[in-house]
């Protein structure tokens, strides 16, 4: 599903018109995971909450750089990650789209007897939309991520929901076409 959706914002961010895009973005807000904890002998899935923390860094009208650090506690495990990579946009109205590919380090420590912990590859792939409140501040509805790892030599299938407040400065103006050559 979170690949469907990165497709569809990748495919939609290219024809990017009409809006200004912001040149710096930082998140922070609420994150929600649901954990795939079976794959460490758990009985079912953990719910964890948390925060989540991701600045972006636009480089043209429709593509930047965004990274993410993100933590999730629960009573039996905790997971916290930090990833980096390309992100799509697309402005609508007071509406921007966003999607994203991340690829960093998660670590996670179960706190069932010894307190054993691991650190491995986290792969991030989602997107989600931000309405626009003021030039400079944003609020996240809603931001959807497959979040893949591989801790305690185990692969994990999560998903991670997170919303919060989005500061940004800065713009990237739609550029103005210069009128044609006369012949």
């Amino acid at each position: 599903m979170a690949a469907i959706l990165l497709v569809l914002t990748l495919c939609a961010a290219w024809p990017a018109a009409g809006q200004d895009v912001p040149r710096v973005q930082v998140f922070g807000g609420y994150s929600y995971t649901r954990f795939d904890s079976p794959s460490f002998g758990f009985s079912s899935p953990s719910g964890l909450n948390g925060y989540n923390f991701a600045p972006a860094f636009n480089l043209i009208r429709g593509f930047g750089v965004a990274a993410e650090v993100s933590g999730q506690y629960g009573s039996i495990l905790d997971l916290r990650d930090i990833a980096v990579g390309p992100q799509f946009l697309y402005p609508k109205g007071n509406v921007l789209f966003f999607g994203h590919a991340l690829i960093g380090s998660a670590r996670s420590l179960v706190h069932v007897g010894n307190g054993e912990e691991d650190t491995a590859r986290a792969v991030a792939l989602g997107g989600g939309m931000d309405f626009g409140i003021t030039s400079r501040f944003a609020v996240r509805v809603f931001q959807l991520d497959y979040l893949h790892t591989d801790l305690f030599s185990q692969t994990q299938n999560n998903l991670r929901f997170s919303t919060g407040l989005v500061y940004r400065w800065g713009a990237i103006k739609k550029g103005h076409r210069p009128p044609p050559l006369a012949p």
